[in-house]
């Protein structure tokens, strides 16, 4: 990562005299709020108590923001990492997606059973909450100058990109621009996003099939597309790995689609038969 990039000199937020909270934490804040605002609709349109997200927002932020950080500091070849302060000091960015949906999915097996809620309908949930943290998550990425690619050679691809993300993508020295890889996920994930909004109204899917569509749009945008670019990889057994679990998720989606739910789980409702009121809904 070429740590020039960042043009941005003041980090805060917001100054609270105590404590300084960083652009980069209000971004992955606001996507997860956005993310439980849209769920929490959704469970009324569910018929479901709202408790019960709430009850499991409580636990799920910090086992997410947990397992992002654990999934970072495990696979960081670069050995920054001196203290325990080292480890849970996640100011300057230092979270891995990948980590908070494992960890995510993992609590929402024991969670939905807990609560006897369907697993697959919250899953269902979830995805959306998902491409919403990423994709407004990402510009924390933006404020931090980081998560982004090799040197732009095309004049085409400079000309598309907006003013401000290519001169935060400059470096002032070299007048180098780097792609910005967290703005090309952001879209990737935008158009998934709209896609879910839009059919998920509709009798196209079963329960259970949105988890397994996120999983495999995600994963191939991110296993295929944005991390070979990446300059800041992380490694597991000298391979990225970020590709390696992008492409997990995306076979596990897969299966999960055209295997086990077409084969265990064959008997599911339509999502959307799921549904007790479609009133004030436009999503």
């Amino acid at each position: 990562m070429d740590s020039s990039l960042n043009q941005f000199n003041n980090q805060t937020a917001l100054d609270l005299g105590f404590a300084q909270v960083t652009w980069y934490a209000t971004f992955i804040l606001t996507g997860i709020t956005i993310g439980a605002t849209l769920s929490y609709f959704e469970f009324k349109k569910l018929g479901w108590d709202t408790e019960i997200l709430f009850d499991g927002l409580l636990y799920a932020v910090p086992l997410a923001i947990v397992g992002a950080r654990l999934y970072y500091v495990i696979f960081d070849p670069t050995p920054n990492y001196n203290s325990f302060i080292d480890v849970i000091n996640i100011t300057e960015g230092g979270l891995a997606i990948h980590g908070a949906v494992i960890v995510t999915i993992i609590f929402l097996i024991f969670f939905t059973k807990k609560k006897k809620i369907d697993f697959w309908v919250m899953a269902d949930i979830i995805a959306v909450g998902f491409l919403v943290g990423q994709i407004i998550g990402r510009w924390g990425n933006f404020m931090n100058g980081e998560a982004h690619g090799p040197a732009i050679t095309s004049e085409f691809i400079l000309r598309l990109l907006p003013n401000f993300i290519e001169t935060n993508m400059t470096n002032p020295v070299t007048n180098i621009t780097y792609h910005p890889t967290f703005f090309y996920e952001g879209l990737w994930n935008f158009v998934g996003l709209t896609g879910l909004l839009i059919t998920r109204r509709m009798k196209l899917f079963k329960v259970g099939d949105m988890i397994a569509l996120y999983l495999i749009w995600y994963g191939l945008g991110r296993g295929l597309i944005i991390e070979p670019l990446r300059q800041d990889p992380l490694y597991i057994f000298g391979l990225k790995a970020n590709i390696v679990l992008s492409l997990t998720l995306f076979a596990g989606g897969g299966a999960l689609l055209l295997i086990l739910k077409r084969v265990l789980f064959k008997d599911q409702k339509y999502y959307v038969e799921m549904l007790v009121t479609h009133e004030d809904d436009p999503l």
